[in-house]
């Protein structure tokens, strides 16, 4: 083959790049920003949200990582009191298969109102090829120090503050600092606040007397994994949980459903209509330049080499755009997970932002595709009229009636997938059901395609009601009805996901607070966790109780208890309930249920942790305890919010007995009738602060409801933060799309100035159009963004189980005021351009 017949076609095709594409993007400088802008920003929103969803349980898996190492089992506690050191003996009398059996504590302390992991374990952590081994290690070789010489005092990761040498008392035992591990591994440590012991002081610091939170087990070579845990299930009797030690990533999964369920709907959401901005952008720009295309083909150019060089150029555009936008977006995400709700603060974890490898690479390829996708369309439709038709006024391939079949083909398709949406939303009960928002939206969005014309006709009737520029509008608005349906569609998507994301999570947190009735009934709270948190421990000293009822104005006091308890690999949240106690579950539970759960003689449940556990009402469930296996009948089932994997109450003195945790985490306080409670609360802080060395919170009922209330919104201030990243795609798409119809109309307006038409009337022609898509696209924005609503509402419902209550926003007429003020900021600068037009050019142009 000569070298002329294999490099002739990409000299060829490189000289119409340089004369044609290039020369096209450099001369409209302003058009190619804005476009790119809007690619720009959807993929950063796709990282951010691949980033920021993975990121609650990478952080607890890298604490997983670090702390066990190449353990292949764990057995742990079943509630934070731990389990029997004495079992590590059994395990290793009675289980072949474990090659090495290590101890580990891993419990809070509070050193000066600060919360700090403690860690430890004995020799034979050495066991483990584990972070937190190779820190310690690596910090003592560093400073000289053998590993053997540190068990006489604590070795403290750098950000706890303590420095080498020095004393310091916990939980009434005094110790000194030996060393300060500043190693890269011990980051992942509760954000290096943690303290590193050997055994017998790690268990002196946590009072876990002959306890351990969880022990370690590798297996010997050659064995199975099912092997030894069948060996060691056999030893632990139902005592512990025995389970895998990435265990509490998967719990942190749950405990954060709320925020990554919410997150994630908006999220898919959002993404696609970020990729129906770009694929409506890099249409309307391909289709602007209608007629230059067929100047080149009226002078001999051919269809095929063109279609290719538009498909590179809008590939090279996707591209561009999606690199930038990488790196926007991780900024964008380290922000939103400052936002989200320390979910896995009780896990010792501290969350950070983790790019997984995949997302840069699939936002790059979604804007690529997006934007040769719409080049097609558009180059399809350009060449499907003939150069002289296409050369005569830009609006004649609009006009063709070819579209008729693929709109009723979309209108078909398109309420195909609202009903299959729909379905999807109420019968779906699993994280899967957020793909149903997907297919609803998909649906709308193929219904609103397939009546374009209606729509179109809409928008040029309202703007022929402005006046003599009105009625020109009118005119313009029905020769190009693709640039009139592409803006108000514009405007509609942006209405949509304000009152989608606006709308749910606002319901969500209502009916959230709705489940939680009861809850802001007690007048004050003592807990040693604030209000924003479930208080499950450490239990309190019984000196606080009796210190807050010698308090004057305080009527009763009741002690209460909250457990995380692990069943199998899963953390449920047990209540114990005592008499004379104001809880959600007290209101929710009838009476009759209410005084067998006081008796001890059965359980109330949330739907959430029945379906977790394949249970329903009637049936026995059985808790593995450190006590043993016991058993109780499930009396009723009500909506709670979710939280882990699900909430129950049982009495507080089986709670207490079973679990091997006497006492209360919490009090709820009674006040005397009358008693102003700003003068005593004072009078409640001192009391129990001077009962106890243990960081106490006296919070009000009210407050504690508040906290919760906010927590919620918190975990859905995400979800609002893509809300307004979307808003700004669709601005920047708006004021392209408005500045392509000024330009494609270029010479038209020039003849309307050459015939007399005033600056102002040519304006107010532009104006005019603005305020007619304005109002349309926002009427369609509101129907468009209440059906989805309700769909979200639906979704949201299954995947939290508390039945979120559709209610309409009061906030319809400020997202329309927003749409109108959007619409004619955009067409601001168009109307000004159109304006100062020269004539001459104006007339001269293409």
């Amino acid at each position: 083959m000569k070298p002329s017949a294999l490099f002739g076609p990409v000299l060829a095709g490189l000289t119409r790049i340089r004369l044609v594409n290039l020369r096209e993007l450099l001369s409209h400088r302003l058009r190619v920003t804005t476009s790119l802008m809007v690619v720009v920003v959807a993929s950063a929103l796709l990282v951010a949200v691949l980033g920021t969803y993975g990121s609650l349980t990478s952080s607890v898996q890298k604490l997983s990582d670090t702390i066990s190492g190449t353990a292949d089992l764990e057995v742990a506690g079943i509630v934070d009191s731990g389990v029997d050191d004495g079992l590590m003996g059994e395990i290793r009398r009675e289980a072949p298969a474990a090659r090495s059996v290590v101890p580990l504590i891993n419990s809070p302390v509070y050193i000066e109102g600060e919360r700090i992991t403690v860690l430890g374990s004995d020799n034979n952590i050495t066991a483990l090829s584990g972070g937190l081994r190779d820190a310690v290690e690596e910090a003592a070789t560093a400073g000289g120090t053998d590993v053997n010489e540190l068990m006489s005092g604590i070795s403290v990761g750098k950000a706890t503050g303590l420095q080498e040498g020095q004393q310091v008392s916990i939980n009434g035992v005094d110790t000194t600092v030996s060393m300060v591990i500043d190693a890269p591994e011990a980051a992942a440590i509760n954000g290096g606040k943690f303290i590193f012991a050997y055994l017998g002081l790690a268990q002196q610091l946590t009072d876990h007397d002959g306890r351990v939170d969880s022990i370690l087990v590798t297996k010997e070579p050659g064995t199975s994994a099912d092997e030894l845990r069948e060996q060691v299930d056999s030893v632990v009797d139902g005592r512990a949980a025995v389970v895998s030690p990435d265990f509490r990533a998967k719990q942190v999964q749950t405990a954060s459903a709320t925020t990554r369920n919410s997150t994630l709907l908006v999220s898919l959401i959002s993404l696609v209509i970020a990729g129906f901005l770009v694929f409506n952008t890099m249409n309307m720009a391909v289709a602007s330049r209608r007629s230059s295309i067929a100047m080149i083909r009226a002078l001999g150019g051919k269809r095929g080499p063109l279609v290719a060089d538009l498909i590179g150029e809008a590939a090279l555009f996707g591209l561009v755009g999606g690199l930038i936008g990488v790196p926007v977006g991780i900024l964008a995400g380290r922000w939103a997970i400052g936002q989200l709700p320390e979910v896995v603060g009780s896990f010792g974890a501290t969350i950070e932002f983790g790019l997984p490898g995949y997302a840069a690479p699939a936002a790059v390829i979604a804007c690529v595709l997006a934007c040769t996708g719409a080049s097609a369309l558009a180059a399809r439709s350009v060449f499907t009229v003939s150069p002289i038709e296409a050369m005569s006024g830009g609006v004649a391939a609009e006009q063709r009636a070819g579209r008729g079949v693929a709109a009723k083909v979309s209108g078909v398709l398109g309420v195909v997938l609202i009903v299959v949406g729909w379905i999807m939303a109420n019968r779906i009960q699993s994280a899967a059901v957020a793909t149903a928002g997907i297919v609803f939206c998909i649906g709308m969005l193929l219904v609103c395609y397939a009546i374009t014309r209606p729509l179109v006709a809409a928008v040029s009737a309202l703007a022929a009601r402005f006046g003599g520029p009105g009625t020109l509008s009118a005119v313009n608005t029905e020769r190009a009805p693709r640039r009139a349906w592409a803006t108000l569609m514009t405007v509609a998507v942006a209405i949509t996901v304000g009152l989608c994301t606006s709308g749910v999570m606002n319901n969500l947190v209502s009916s959230i607070t709705d489940s939680l009735d009861g809850l802001g009934d007690t007048d004050f709270y003592v807990s040693s966790q604030d209000g924003s948190t479930v208080p499950d421990g450490p239990i309190l000293d019984p000196a606080v109780s009796a210190a807050i009822a010698d308090v004057p104005g305080v009527e009763s006091v009741v002690g209460g208890q909250w457990a995380s308890v692990n069943v199998g690999e899963s953390l449920v949240m047990l209540q114990g309930l005592a008499p004379g106690m104001s809880a959600p579950f007290v209101s929710k539970g009838s009476p009759e249920v209410i005084d067998e759960v006081l008796a001890g003689r059965g359980i109330i449940m949330s739907r959430t942790m029945a379906g977790n556990l394949d249970v329903e009402a009637g049936d026995p469930v059985e808790f593995a305890s450190p006590t043993g296996f016991h058993s109780l009948p499930v009396l009723q089932l009500v909506d709670y919010v979710s939280v882990n994997s699900g909430t129950a109450a049982i009495s507080h003195e089986l709670l207490a007995d079973w679990f091997n945790r006497p006492g209360d985490t919490y009090l709820q306080v009674t006040t005397d009738p009358g008693v102003d409670q700003e003068q005593i609360r004072p009078l409640l802080v001192a009391a129990a602060d001077e009962a106890t060395t243990m960081p106490t919170h006296v919070y009000t009922g009210q407050e504690g409801l508040d906290a919760t209330k906010a927590s919620v919104e918190q975990s859905g201030a995400f979800a609002i933060a893509i809300q307004w990243i979307v808003a700004v795609v669709a601005a920047v798409a708006l004021l392209n799309t408005l500045l392509l119809s000024v330009i494609e109309r270029k010479r038209e307006l020039g003849v309307l100035r050459a015939m007399g038409a005033s600056r102002k009337f040519v304006q107010r022609m532009v104006l005019a159009e603005a305020a007619a898509v304005a109002a349309i696209g926002s009427l369609l924005g509101v129907v468009m963004g209440t059906a989805l609503h309700l769909v979200g509402n639906k979704i949201l419902t299954q995947s939290t189980a508390v039945e979120v209550v559709y209610s309409p926003q009061a906030l319809i007429g400020v997202y329309v005021v927003i749409a109108f003020a959007l619409c004619f900021a955009g067409a601001f600068f168009p109307a000004a351009r159109a304006g100062r037009m020269n004539i001459s050019e104006s007339l001269l142009t293409e």
